[in-house]
């Protein structure tokens, strides 16, 4: 109850602050989302997602494959993971999985950034994942970054745009996922399509049932 009033007010928020003559332009796609208990005819409602599991290995969040299929162009570099579960008890994290595709080297040492980069972390409860999500839709706004509501697999995010890259950000029962796509990596009219397509497979292939890894004390 606690996120979703949360929630209701950020949309409210960001459907406010997102118009302007720089925002960037993306393709607009429908919102994926089915209503509990909905149904066609001969088709089942798709489950919806009540939590995250944070898994230890990247290949548990999306397959190597999957990311590759869905980007559908090359990824020039490395890939990198970082999993930590020893977060400060106050900041309510219980663990942490980022998984980055298209690591490159820069010159002194100034790298750009991934080209796709996935993170999903977990907390102690719904009430935490949605304060991290709020806050994080705070900042891009005062950073001047574009904010917009946005669905993915049934779930209630937000995209943030800025030059660098474009980002999708949920809150899903007690956690959280991040994905953004850095700019130039696909065409500019294929970045929506491809970030909720990577978001939708993240959420999508979760079992519902799972909840976060819990912090070993």
């Amino acid at each position: 109850m606690v996120r979703s009033l949360v929630l209701a007010a950020l949309l409210a928020v960001a459907a406010a602050g997102c118009t302007g003559d720089g925002d960037e332009a993306v393709v607009p796609v429908p919102s994926v989302g089915t209503t509990p208990g909905a149904t066609t005819a001969g088709v089942s409602p798709a489950p919806s997602v009540a939590a995250l599991s944070v898994p230890q290995s990247c290949d548990d969040v999306i397959p190597f494959t999957e990311v590759v299929r869905i980007v559908a162009v090359p990824l020039q570099g490395t890939t990198n993971r970082v999993y930590a579960d020893d977060f400060p008890a106050e900041s309510g994290r219980t663990a942490r999985l980022t998984c980055q595709y298209g690591v490159r080297s820069g010159a002194n040492g100034d790298a750009p950034p991934p080209q796709v980069e996935i993170a999903v972390s977990g907390y102690v409860d719904e009430a935490a994942a949605a304060a991290r999500v709020e806050d994080t839709v705070v900042s891009a706004r005062s950073a001047g970054q574009q904010i917009e509501s946005q669905a993915a697999a049934a779930q209630d995010g937000f995209l943030i745009a800025d030059a660098v890259g474009v980002t999708f950000v949920a809150a899903v029962g007690n956690g959280t996922l991040v994905v953004t796509l850095a700019r130039g990596v696909v065409p500019a009219t294929a970045e929506r399509v491809v970030l909720l397509g990577l978001a939708e497979t993240a959420l999508g292939g979760r079992d519902p049932t799972l909840t976060a890894t819990p912090a070993v004390t």
